[in-house]
């Protein structure tokens, strides 16, 4: 069975199962206002919404939960970790991206990229000079489209087609920001590109994505898995 996450206060208290949830409520180490969470659950809810009080505890009215406190608050820390929570305004990353969502972001990051070289592509072959601005044109714009794309990976661990579709690269560890070195090294040019040259391979890679963890060979290679972005 899955630990839930505790937190109270803005502070993690650690991963408990139900049992020890349930002790804990009785002897009053836990509050009815205390918030959990654990894989499988869209969002943070309180205990007293989670878990049955004993009749012998006060009942309390615990406040719906809006949208900036429902949503999970760290990202799912290991167990017994216990420590300070990140701001209120930093995003978290908890539910993982739909293979259809993953695939719609690659078909457009495709398009992005074909759309550089239209320039040229209408430009007659005949006529040399105005075809040979073209080209420049394009590949000015591929530049571009390369800039913005490196630009939101280093930030937002994100591509074209990622933002457009609400999705991000996150650390498979805690569901952070996954780093430049991961994206691009590990996970684009040996996990899709170098190992791409194999027969057969990339079909194999994009059929992992359906597995439990939605995670292809290349999310594995570079650590990482696509999450939704929440908030």
């Amino acid at each position: 069975m899955n630990p839930y996450q505790i937190a109270r206060d803005g502070l993690a208290m650690g991963e408990f199962v139900e049992s020890q949830i349930q002790e804990g409520l009785q002897t009053g180490y836990f509050q009815p206002t205390d918030w959990c969470w654990r894989e499988g659950m869209s969002e943070w809810q309180g205990l007293d919404v989670v878990f049955q009080r004993s009749s012998a505890q006060p009942v309390q009215q615990m406040p719906q939960p809006t949208l900036a406190t429902a949503v999970n608050p760290y990202a799912a820390p290991r167990a017994n970790l216990v420590g300070r929570l990140p701001q209120a305004s930093s995003r978290v990353y908890v539910e993982k991206a739909s293979p259809g969502s993953r695939l719609a972001a690659h078909i457009l990051d495709i398009l992005v990229f074909i759309a550089c070289f239209l320039p040229a592509g209408l430009m007659s072959e005949t006529a040399l000079g105005k075809s040979d601005l073209m080209a420049y044109v394009s590949f000015g714009l591929l530049g571009i489209v390369c800039l913005i794309n490196l630009i939101l990976i280093a930030t937002d661990g994100q591509t074209i087609g990622k933002k457009l579709m609400g999705i991000r690269i996150a650390q498979i560890e805690d569901s952070t920001k996954a780093g430049f070195i991961q994206i691009v090294f590990l996970r684009t040019l040996l996990g899709k590109g170098a190992l791409g040259l194999i027969p057969f391979y990339s079909l194999v890679d994009a059929l992992f994505i359906f597995n439990e963890d939605r995670r292809c060979i290349h999310d594995k290679i570079g650590g990482t898995h696509v999450v939704k972005v929440l908030g």
